[in-house]
């Protein structure tokens, strides 16, 4: 598909490339200092392969506000849109107005407002003629109305399963289907969510996550080994990432009981909402053999997993799982060269990249063989596997998807 650059004020570009000094658009439901997701490491792909992007930071409800005051939240839509670093600007909108996820009333009103800062924002920047790519499944009212040249929504969640009451499943499903079928493609992050949206999509294109591998690669030859782990014995058996509801707390818990020699070691934030929940991870946390590290800096994460000596995908094996069959950490894992131990698959994977177990036991048993996985050859099978999974590589894939709308 051939592009007209005369309308961009970036200037030169290669010509079967949308992604190449182009002015980018990123709207979340995620604020850029939380949890690293998939929209962080591709705004900062994105910046590195020449283009800048305007990361519109999730929106912060009144609701929110009065469950959880915090007045530099409440009041951060002020600051207009700032640069955080060479090409990469954070922008945060007006407050809204509770229970906009669930409402197409109240999402466009909410959305209506934001649009206006959001062309605030791209015109004192002088940003124009962007690819917008859109993570919030409610954020149909912005298609079309902000200039850009492409739009595309990513999904990298079962937002709808993210509730148990039906009719909000309902709402969210509604919602989320405007925004299918506005934007020009659609990008997720699984198969499953893509054979689920593809029939009310134009196109449709499935972008699994990736992983940062030269930082990996930088965190080897440094050798730095985090201070936590002088006093945590080994063997270690260790997760990274967010822990919330589908990572199965039921199964670290036996881990931990029936092999009390193991250090379980968890590097992530508790962002699980729900009570029960969290006083399960409280209890987990007291077992003598249980550490606990919490969130880390992104350009740490490499050393907190290299002294894993079995990594976990420990998620659940119900419905919402099967949405996650490769999540972001597995790569992270791989690049670092350790053995994992998986109960969601990939299942496409010699064990050398993946061994997969369902029963606790079962886990018990494939986590003591993990722990002699560690030849030369298996680690360099590893590396492999993630050098090719690369963010870089990633974008890559999008551009070319880009190039058939």
């Amino acid at each position: 598909m051939p592009h007209d650059d005369s309308s961009t004020p970036c200037g030169e570009r290669e010509p079967d490339r949308l992604l190449k000094n182009r002015d980018i658009i990123i709207v979340t439901l995620s604020e850029w200092h939380g949890p690293r997701r998939i929209r962080h490491h591709l705004a900062g792909e994105f910046v590195r392969q020449g283009n800048r992007v305007l990361f519109v930071e999730g929106f912060y409800t009144l609701s929110k506000f009065i469950k959880h005051p915090d007045w530099s939240k409440l009041f951060r839509f002020l600051r207009g849109p700032r640069e955080i670093s060479k090409g990469l600007f954070l922008l945060a909108t007006i407050p809204f107005l509770p229970l906009g996820e669930f409402s197409s009333i109240l999402s466009r009103i909410n959305w209506g407002i934001a649009r206006i800062f959001i062309a605030g924002a791209l015109k004192k920047l002088g940003m124009g003629d962007c690819v917008l790519f859109i993570f919030a499944y409610n954020g149909a009212p912005l298609v079309g109305h902000l200039g850009e040249k492409r739009s595309v929504y990513f999904c990298n969640d079962a937002f709808d399963k993210l509730h148990r009451q039906r009719w909000l499943q309902r709402r969210v499903m509604a919602l989320e289907r405007q925004l299918v079928k506005r934007v020009d493609g659609v990008m997720t992050v699984s198969e499953k969510l893509t054979g689920e949206r593809s029939p009310f999509a134009k196109k449709i294109a499935t972008i699994h996550h990736g992983v940062d591998y030269r930082l990996f690669e930088e965190s080897t030859r440094s050798g730095i080994v985090p201070a936590e782990f002088n006093v945590i014995a080994k063997p270690v058996v260790g997760y990274s990432g967010v822990v919330r509801h589908i990572i199965d707390l039921d199964l670290l818990d036996y881990l931990a009981a029936h092999r009390p020699g193991w250090s379980l070691v968890i590097v992530g934030p508790l962002t699980e909402s729900d009570k029960r929940y969290y006083q399960q991870f409280e209890v987990l946390k007291k077992r003598k053999n249980v550490y606990h590290l919490g969130q880390q800096p992104s350009e740490l994460v490499p050393q907190y997993i290299s002294q894993f000596d079995v990594c976990l995908l420990p998620y659940t094996t119900d419905e919402i799982s099967t949405y996650y069959a490769a999540p972001l950490k597995f790569y992270e894992y791989l690049a670092a060269g350790k053995p994992v131990v998986s109960s969601i698959g990939p299942y496409d994977q010699d064990e050398a990249i993946v061994r997969n177990a369902k029963t606790k036991d079962e886990f018990l048993v494939t986590i003591e063989k993990a722990f002699s996985s560690n030849s030369p050859e298996e680690v360099k099978k590893r590396k492999e596997v993630a050098r090719h999974n690369s963010w870089e590589e990633r974008v890559d894939a999008i551009d070319r998807f880009l190039a058939t709308l």
